[in-house]
């Protein structure tokens, strides 16, 4: 999508990640945030793309925005999802663009986006150029993207959507340390790297210059220049100047540096003489018209929030949750071939549960945070920025009580606070409680695995109990439960486990020790235990 020909430029330059190590090293570890997270913004527009393509049972497009959603809430990522603006370009290739939010999936990604927990804004103009400019001011660490034109715009990290089998991937799919294609890493890309790569060079002047030559989403470029030509042009640090030349136009002055600008590119094609082209191009030459203006001004200057004056929303808050009960009244009212109380249970073991016990673990680790700046006022401490991972002892272990699970995952307390908020009465503490059955109950092993790029992970014993009670308090009952034999349809292979049985996930260790080092100090003296018996 995008410019032609730039993907497969920059492809030199890119490297393949884990995404689970990059949110877990680079966003709950590094702590550039302040919020336990990598902070990832995401064009919907593009997911809607993607959504096309499944078929099969009611709202088949919904049901996978809703698979990406819970897939990205199992990781110590803080999304945000931007949505194009009334202000977007007009024409993009020639046709005519739709409203904005006239999509068929927009209402409905909305509402999965609330009961997520997670935050979308409106762009002013193209969702691309706000997100870039959000990772320009640091506002994000990087943006989920199939679109290079955010580059163009001036972003700084863009990751590539996670799939084997989206198009833009199939010819450089991320691989894993053992040189395989892997669905649990990412291609990510770097205006740094791109910059000092031997191979590609190009600095976001560079870029915009190879836009305009080769042809993207505002204009088809020119004929007879190609991605090789214009590469070679942009590394000849003709884009730089083009940028410089914009960012300081002053009407006639402006147009005289073009003219200029324009017969030293000729002289190139000509001569080749800095020696960035294949070959000599005698008979290609710069239009006088070369570049368009408004095509220029889309890729140099684009509408966003930052060229009017505004923040564009600002930091990101990061003050919601997954809400269980309305996650499990959003599949009853919308996958009608699953959506009765059994299955969305069953279901939820496996789609659900891991990513809210993620959450549920970074906003503990956050109280944590809190407890250590606390900590330091008190000894008299000056810098209350909190980096790098912490391992309180288990006296300060912040843990996760029942009432802490309630509180975040709960949506009646969630909504309850939120009315007593624009009411303004007195907010009351949630009612505290025994924990008869611990949501964690205890860490069973330990792993370096290939997915994670050798992420240390611990093996943790999981009571589902009290997820399960959330999610069915939001189920209606709309569907009725189907037979017993079609309900067990496919148990040939083999039988679901009970809803209630302990469940075993793979967490990061750095988020154990910061949450639950009492759990991690068991774990590590029975392993010491049993060295000793070697």
């Amino acid at each position: 999508m995008g410019v032609q020909g730039l993907w497969e430029v920059l492809a030199k330059a890119c490297h393949s990640r884990s995404l689970k190590h990059l949110a877990v090293v680079d966003g709950f570890e590094d702590n550039k945030s302040g919020r336990r997270g990598f902070r990832v913004g995401i064009d919907a527009s593009i997911w809607y793309h993607h959504a096309q393509c499944s078929k099969g049972g009611k709202n088949p497009q919904l049901r996978l925005l809703f698979y990406r959603l819970r897939s990205l809430a199992e990781l110590p990522l803080i999304p945000l999802f931007v949505f194009d603006g009334r202000e977007r370009p007009k024409v993009k290739r020639g046709s005519r663009m739709g409203k904005s939010g006239s999509h068929n999936l927009t209402a409905g990604m909305k509402k999965l986006l609330d009961v997520f927990g997670m935050e979308w804004r409106m762009a002013l103009g193209e969702a691309e150029a706000e997100l870039a400019s959000l990772n320009r001011t640091g506002v994000i660490d990087a943006i989920m993207t199939d679109d290079v034109d955010a580059f163009v715009f001036g972003a700084r990290t863009i990751i590539r959507n996670p799939s084997l089998t989206l198009t833009g991937n199939k010819c450089n799919p991320a691989l894993n340390s053992e040189g395989k294609a892997s669905k649990y890493h990412v291609m990510v890309y770097t205006a740094e790297q791109i910059l000092v790569h031997p191979d590609v060079a190009m600095s976001r002047g560079g870029l915009i210059l190879f836009a305009l030559l080769s042809g993207g989403d505002y204009s088809p470029g020119l004929k007879g220049f190609g991605p090789q030509i214009a590469h070679g042009l942009a590394r000849c640090g003709f884009g730089d100047r083009l940028l410089a030349a914009y960012e300081d136009q002053s009407g006639i002055g402006f147009h005289q540096s073009l003219r200029s600008w324009r017969a030293e590119i000729n002289l190139e094609l000509h001569t080749n003489a800095r020696g960035f082209l294949l070959r000599r191009y005698p008979s290609l030459s710069l239009p006088e018209n070369f570049p368009d203006q408004q095509v220029l001004e889309n890729y140099a200057n684009p509408m966003c929030s930052a060229r009017v004056g505004r923040q564009g929303g600002g930091a990101l808050r990061d003050s919601g949750n997954p809400h269980l009960s309305k996650i499990a009244g959003f599949c009853e009212n919308h996958f009608d071939e699953w959506g009765y109380k059994s299955v969305i249970i069953k279901r939820f073991r496996d789609l659900m549960w891991e990513a809210a016990i993620m959450t549920i673990l970074r906003r503990a680790a956050l109280d944590a945070d809190e407890k250590e700046k606390n900590k330091r006022l008190s000894a008299g401490g000056a810098d209350l920025s909190v980096r790098g991972p912490l391992r309180p002892s288990r006296v300060d272990e912040i843990g996760t009580p029942a009432v802490l699970v309630k509180k975040i995952l709960d949506a009646s307390e969630i909504d309850r606070y939120a009315a007593a908020f624009v009411r303004r009465e007195p907010r009351n503490s949630p009612a505290t409680g025994s924990d008869a059955r611990p949501l964690m109950q205890r860490i069973a092993g330990a792993r370096q695995h290939v997915s994670t790029d050798g992420l240390l992970e611990y093996r943790v014993e999981i009571d589902p109990a009290q997820l399960v009670d959330l999610a069915s308090a939001g189920i209606k009952g709309k569907h009725p439960e189907p037979p017993t034999s079609q309900s067990s349809r496919g148990n040939s292979k083999k039988a679901a486990p009970d809803p209630h049985s302990v469940l075993r996930l793979w967490i990061p260790a750095s988020i154990m020790r910061q949450v639950h080092p009492g759990l991690v100090e068991d774990f590590e003296a029975a392993e010491a235990a049993k060295a000793t018996k070697r």
